[in-house]
This record gives C-alpha cells, sequence and structure tokens, in this order.
C-alpha cells in the first residue's frame, strides 16, 4: 500500500486521510496547529463558545450528508436579512424591497426593466447591473462588494458566482416591493448547526483513529526525493503527498518552480477576516440569525447570532453576537484593531441589538485566509499554478489548496478525490 501523507487537518484534509485510511493505506495527517478544524475551528472566551466566522452544516451530496448524520444537530432555516439606512430588509435584497420608500422602489424597479443585456466576458460590476439593473446593483451588492471581496466590482470576474446570488423574475421584483409576506429563495432550505460543540463537532467522526500530528508546520517539500521537512526540524518521506495548505505558499515550499509559475502564484490573493466576537448579558441580541450590512460607515459585513445556532453557545440567561470586518492587501484594516472592538459597540447600539451596558466582553482576533478573490484573470494564473503542483505529484485539496471558492461540502468531496489519486499510483 502506498504511504498518504496530509498537510492541513481542516475539512478537506480530514476527508483525504479519512477516505484514505479507511481504503487501507498507511496515512499521517499534519496540522500546523495544536489542533484539527482550520477555519471550521471555534475558540471560547469566558464560557460562550465562537466559530472562526458564520458556519452552518449543508449539503447537496450524499456523502457529506452522512457525515452531518453522525451528529445530533438543530435544523434552522436560512431567514437571513439585510440592514441598510436603519432598516431591515429580508434576504435577498432584489426581490425583497418592500421596506423601501415608494419613490426608491420605482427607481429600483425601473432600472431593473433597464438592465443592459451581458456581454461575454462581463467584470462583475457589468454582471450585477446585467442581472438587476442599475439601481439595484450599485446601491446593495456593488457597495457589499466593497466591504465583502475589498475591491470595487468592475475588479472581480463572474468565475465564482455560481448560484450565489438569487436572479429573480420581474413578477418576483414587483411583489416583493408590494409585500414582506414573500417566499423563500436562499439557495438552501435547511441549515444544520450541532446541539453540542460547536461547528467543529460535525468534524470530529472523521477525525477518529487518524494518524494525527499536530504542531507540524510544512516548511519545504523535495518532491524528487518525496520528503517533507517540518519547522522542528523533522521530516516525512511520502509516496502520495495531499496539500490543503493556501496554493501560493505550497508555491514558495517547492524548489526549483519557473519563473512563471511563481509570478503567477504570487499574483494569488485572499481576504483576511478580522472577527469582533461579543458576549451579552441578555438572552436576546436580535432575532436574526445571521445578517449584511451595507452601509459602508459600519465597517462589518456580516454578523452571525451563535447562541441562536445553539443554545449550548452561550451560559444561560445570555446572548452572543460576532462581526466580520474584512481586509486585504488591496484595502487594509481601516481601523486599530484597539479601537475596532468600540467601533462594535457602537454599531450594537446603532442597530438597536444591545445597549453598550449589555456588554460583557468583546474579542478581536484575525484570520489570514477568509475567501479568495476572483479578480480578473485570476483563473488562469491559479491554474498555471495548479498545474505545476500536480505535475510534481502532488494533490491540492480543498478552498485554499485548489484556490476556490468551496463550501464544507465541496472541500470534502475535494479531499474524497485522494482515492481517484491512489488508483493511478
Amino acid at each position: 500500500m502506498a504511504r498518504v501523507t496530509v498537510l492541513g487537518a481542516g475539512i478537506a484534509g480530514l476527508s483525504a486521510a479519512r477516505h484514505a485510511a479507511d481504503a487501507g493505506y498507511e496515512t499521517a495527517l499534519f496540522e500546523k496547529r495544536i489542533r484539527s478544524g482550520g477555519l471550521l475551528d471555534h475558540f471560547t472566551v469566558k464560557g460562550f463558545r465562537f466559530d472562526t466566522g458564520v458556519h452552518f452544516g449543508f449539503s447537496k451530496n450524499d456523502a457529506y450528508q452522512k457525515v452531518i448524520d453522525q451528529t445530533e444537530r438543530y435544523t434552522h432555516r436560512p431567514e437571513a436579512y439585510n440592514y441598510e439606512g436603519g432598516r431591515w430588509i429580508k434576504h435577498p435584497v432584489q426581490n425583497n424591497l418592500y421596506p423601501l420608500p415608494v419613490k426608491e422602489k420605482v427607481e429600483a424597479i425601473k432600472s431593473f426593466l433597464e438592465r443592459p443585456p451581458l456581454q461575454e466576458g462581463a467584470d462583475y460590476r457589468q454582471w450585477l447591473q446585467g442581472q438587476f439593473g442599475r439601481v439595484i446593483a450599485e446601491r446593495f451588492p456593488g457597495r457589499y462588494t466593497r466591504k465583502y471581496w475589498t475591491v470595487a466590482p468592475e475588479m472581480l470576474s463572474t468565475d465564482w458566482v455560481g448560484n450565489r446570488l438569487y436572479r429573480p423574475s420581474l413578477e418576483e421584483v414587483l411583489f416583493g416591493a408590494m409585500t414582506d409576506e414573500t417566499p423563500q429563495t436562499y439557495y438552501l432550505r435547511e441549515l444544520y448547526y450541532p446541539k453540542r460543540g460547536g461547528f467543529r463537532a460535525f468534524l470530529e467522526p472523521l477525525e477518529q483513529n487518524l494518524d494525527l500530528r499536530v504542531g507540524k508546520e510544512a516548511v519545504r517539500i523535495d518532491s524528487g526525493r518525496k520528503t517533507v521537512y517540518f519547522r522542528d526540524g523533522s521530516c516525512e518521506h511520502y509516496e502520495l503527498l495531499v496539500s490543503s495548505v493556501p496554493l501560493p505558499e505550497l508555491i514558495n515550499m517547492l524548489e526549483g518552480v519557473p519563473a512563471a509559475v511563481k509570478e503567477a502564484a504570487e499574483s494569488l490573493w485572499a481576504t483576511e477576516m478580522t472577527i469582533v466576537s461579543v458576549g451579552l448579558k441578555r438572552e436576546d441580541a436580535g432575532p436574526h440569525l445571521w445578517f449584511y450590512i451595507y452601509d459602508e460607515d459600519i465597517l462589518p459585513a456580516r454578523v452571525h447570532a451563535p447562541y441562536l445556532k445553539s443554545p449550548d453557545n452561550v451560559p444561560d440567561g445570555c446572548s452572543s453576537l460576532q462581526f466580520e470586518v474584512y481586509s486585504s492587501r488591496r484595502k487594509p484594516l481601516a481601523i486599530e484593531k484597539e479601537k475596532l472592538c468600540g467601533h462594535v459597540a457602537g454599531v450594537l447600539e446603532k442597530m438597536g441589538l444591545a445597549s453598550r451596558k449589555d456588554i460583557l466582553f468583546t474579542d478581536c482576533r484575525s484570520v489570514d485566509y477568509a475567501n479568495v478573490v476572483f479578480d480578473r484573470g485570476m483563473v488562469a494564473r491559479r491554474d498555471l499554478a495548479l498545474e505545476h503542483v500536480r505535475e510534481r505529484g502532488i494533490l491540492p485539496v480543498g478552498r485554499f489548496g485548489e484556490w476556490d471558492y468551496l463550501w464544507t461540502d465541496q472541500c470534502y468531496l475535494s479531499g474524497a478525490r485522494v482515492l481517484d489519486a491512489l488508483a493511478v499510483l
């Protein structure tokens, strides 16, 4: 049997190691942090549990559904909201315009009727205007793009969009402008969350009986000798190497990489996420499971309520919220982290979610990799780097290993591709 070495114990790495081990291959999984989970891990503050950003379980494939089914869970309806200019608007905005003043609704609908035809090779701004009309596109997703992706929409391609943005018919736009009794059009019907243990509880069945070695950061890979070298001075030989390490970092670990490939990898970039987690000494910090914020003077782009996902996430009589602020090499964080907690406290009051006296604590921390950014031309540059990695006999998996906008279930399937790679060794 081939020896399989997996770098990174997030969902993709865990999936790869689980599939290889269950198929009878000797497998070792290496994680640079002190435990598995990656972006899907959680942390605790004063008895409050917070995931690393908003996470829910959902699946459109049977394989990952079986993983979710192993954990006792709650089922939530995806009833998200939007906040703009003091108004709460059902999500998605484009077919829920009811809270807007009549004049603004008329302008939005007129613009929807006059939306320009989409041209081949359109950038994301052109795509938005072609789908929703100029008024809706600029007022809502255009502003949100600058907050979430950290660049203007015309800087992005549309390779990542898929079914992530709902495209309503004229009838749906008109109906949603006249009543708030609109049907659910979110791309998922149900969301799952563990009853206990945070989101990472979904991952624990994957980890059972694996040879997991933590505190092991890979720093160099000799693909000719099939050897990984770690920061602690140790090394590991392999027959198949599976990597969920971010693609630009993986290229930097390899020796003898052509200049064009290095340049392509260096051009890839992702957003960073600063999360401000708030513990509150009240039971109800707003009724919304999660929501989006369009106002650009409010720094957080997205907020979710851990206490609504599961009461196990908070002490009795308390509630919690987590605010996500995005930055990048193109748009550095606009405020010192020490001041960001104060900004969030003011946002809580402004939005009517809680008062400052309700706050037990605020906790601020950063995540280096949040979302892969699909700037124009990125796919071709990424594919050049991926082709080189695969030519070296390395299997890239996961959101950052494949450098793609993969959801959790897609990352799981990405890791499962280890069986295809083993079949041709």
